[in-house]
């Protein structure tokens, strides 16, 4: 079994929701062991219909999915704790694996050909056709399946929320603003206060969250100079002290669109279990600019890998240089226009020309649902912005 292999049906032992993220991109057939590719069908079976999995509990289903000459002993191999987590990263080398044999049949089927000198063209092309045929139509293996209407209108609308009114588990949101602005000391605050049970801007209140920090700009004693009081003055107010409830990685830049960084962050996920995550800027998270769609596409399918672990995603973004046409500042992310449309939440905190200590939250773009964020906040008080009614 290739390292892929192992890594996958292994991460997928341990976290039974990581499916989500693979299937559709790899299927047992891709598997170049038809043993283990039988497992994995078996193991998207029992995660999709919500089936308690374990490695003993795979064990057990050997026989009733016909695998034969692996050992009791395998799923615990496969769920070694030296593992690190990239379930997509993982698929998609197993599907490309796949891909490359493939590939190889036909080459081999080509150079039997030139070779022999019987052999008719139409038919080796025939062979040929229906090889490649074969590649392109399991590009396709994803097990796409429709509700109807009706299903979809009975399940409740109930939501699975970590700070009540604001963000819900899955949720991602990217802040933006002016150099200056305050953005950082708005999304710490959001980390430090919830993290000690305190709602960031009503401040009542609500059940202490667990945060990952991942910080590619800002170093630990920035960290440590910036949230010393805030840390110190929520455990004295919240329920709980914040300080062992958010684990940060900060200080170095970090590229999580290739293997070892993404797979890092997994794996400190797998270690903290956090109900959210908060990670940038996203232009220090890439090798160079977000100037286009496809810069930005691997940087995308690396962060939805990581809210597929069932955790909100709390961004930083620099803002673009522009102004439109009253001369306001542009605040939604400098590069490319994928970034847009692809979190729930969008905003930026625009510096209010009648008072420098005052910013007015500027929608980039529209929610996709009704939430409690403030309409305008000011530096001070008791937390570092406190949020402030402004008539209209």
């Amino acid at each position: 079994m290739s390292p892929a292999e192992q890594n996958l049906l292994g991460a997928i032992i341990r976290d039974p929701a990581a499916y989500r993220s693979a299937d559709g991109l790899v299927t047992g057939d891709d598997f170049e062991d038809v043993r283990h590719g039988r497992v994995w069908d078996g193991l998207i079976l029992m995660a999709s219909t919500g089936q308690p999995i374990s490695e003993e509990a795979v064990v057990n289903r050997f026989p009733e999915w016909g695998v034969r000459g692996l050992t009791a002993g395998d799923p615990w191999t496969w769920t070694t704790d030296a593992l690190t987590y990239s379930v997509p990263e993982y698929a998609n080398t197993v599907r490309t694996d796949s891909v490359r044999r493939s590939l190889r049949m036909v080459t081999d089927v080509l150079r039997e050909a030139a070779s022999d000198a019987g052999a008719a063209p139409l038919d080796v092309a025939t062979q040929t056709m229906g090889l490649l045929g074969r590649i392109i139509d399991g590009a396709a293996s994803g097990r796409l399946a429709a509700k109807s209407l009706k299903e979809i209108l009975e399940d409740e609308d109930s939501y699975d929320w970590i700070i009540p009114g604001l963000l819900e588990r899955r949720d991602r949101a990217i802040f933006t603003g002016a150099e200056g602005a305050g953005k950082t000391t708005f999304c710490r605050q959001m980390v430090v206060l919830s993290a000690a049970g305190i709602h960031p801007f009503t401040f009542k209140q609500i059940q202490p969250l667990r945060w990952l920090v991942v910080d590619a700009e800002n170093t630990e004693t920035q960290w440590r100079r910036a949230v010393r009081y805030t840390s110190a003055k929520a455990a004295e107010y919240g329920t709980v002290s914040p300080v062992d409830r958010v684990h940060i990685k900060a200080g170095s830049r970090i590229n999580i669109t290739k293997g070892p960084h993404l797979s890092e962050i997994h794996r400190l996920i797998d270690i903290h279990k956090p109900d959210a995550l908060y990670i940038g800027p996203l232009y220090k998270m890439v090798p160079g600019a977000i100037n286009n769609d496809d810069d930005a596409a691997p940087l995308i399918v690396a962060l939805d890998s990581l809210r597929d672990r069932g955790i909100a995603l709390l961004m930083e973004a620099h803002a673009g240089k522009g102004t439109n046409m009253q001369g306001d500042r542009n605040l939604a992310p400098r590069g490319s226009s994928a970034l847009l449309g692809w979190p729930e939440f969008g905003m930026g905190l625009a510096p209010m020309d009648e008072d420098p200590d005052m910013v007015k939250m500027v929608r980039w773009r529209g929610d996709r649902d009704s939430r409690d964020w403030p309409r305008h906040m000011m530096r001070g008080g008791d937390w570092p912005w406190t949020p402030v009614h402004v008539p209209t």
